[in-house]
């Protein structure tokens, strides 16, 4: 009789994705890419026998189902707004708010005053900013803050931004440059101002799966021996970015 490891194996991990290129990305948007740790979570899980599967969710409904153990992880999230999930043992990226407006716009982000000075903000509902001057005076709902939901919201924001509905919108530098460049428009926006804090992205796993120790074990086995031999790399440069390690 065999005797049989009591650790997970052969199972499909149900992760929680959000459009977030290029950390994160719907495939169905995106030719294919599911965004670079999406892919991350895929070499490094199945390198082990796992599977993944990816299932579309809001970010907020995504933190929640993970964190009542109906999907198995998130595969991108600050880890100040789940402080009980399960992470690996190093951050997987690196994010920084930043504010872009029209190319021919004289509104620049100087902190809270010149946030009151705008005539019309875009966010996406539900996301952190990290930055404790702008999230202050978001968390206040403000008349001149737009927050929208629903399908495509950041491409839907950089349309207001471009016909000139919009004074600002906030967003990781990353993706929104990402999705610009997609939209073709990149060439129609500007950087208005870049916030203090930098903070560590991850991935997550469910703090009621009791595997989740050894799935974040293995994705940090896993991502060292890619940067080791340059598979980590190879990754990034197809989403053309860098080793967040070196940023």
């Amino acid at each position: 009789m065999a005797l049989v490891s009591t650790s997970a194996f052969s199972d499909t991990l149900r992760i929680a994705t959000d459009e977030w290129c290029p950390y994160d990305c719907i495939a169905s948007q995106n030719q294919g890419k599911v965004g670079y740790l999406g892919d991350l979570l895929v070499e490094t899980l199945e390198a082990r026998g796992h599977k993944v599967e990816f299932v579309e969710v809001s970010y907020s409904r995504g933190l929640q189902l993970v964190r009542e153990g109906k999907l198995d992880g998130t595969m991108a999230c600050f880890r100040e707004e789940a402080p009980d999930f399960v992470y690996p043992d190093f951050a997987l990226g690196k994010s920084n708010s930043t504010f872009f407006s029209h190319k021919d716009s004289n509104w620049r982000y100087t902190g809270k005053e010149s946030l009151e000075q705008a005539e019309l903000i875009g966010i996406i509902k539900g996301y952190d900013y990290v930055d404790p001057t702008v999230m202050d005076y978001l968390n206040q709902t403000p008349d001149n803050v737009l927050a929208i939901t629903g399908e495509k919201p950041l491409e839907r924001l950089l349309e207001m931004l471009i016909n000139g509905r919009l004074t600002a919108v906030i967003e990781d530098k990353s993706v929104l440059e990402y999705k610009a460049q997609q939209m073709g428009k990149a060439d129609q926006l500007k950087v208005s101002g870049i916030t203090d804090v930098v903070i560590d992205v991850y991935t997550s796993f469910s703090p009621q799966n009791p595997n989740s120790v050894e799935y974040a074990q293995i994705v940090s086995e896993e991502t060292l021996k890619m940067r080791e031999d340059g598979r980590l790399q190879t990754l990034l440069d197809r989403y053309g970015i860098q080793d967040w390690q070196a940023q």
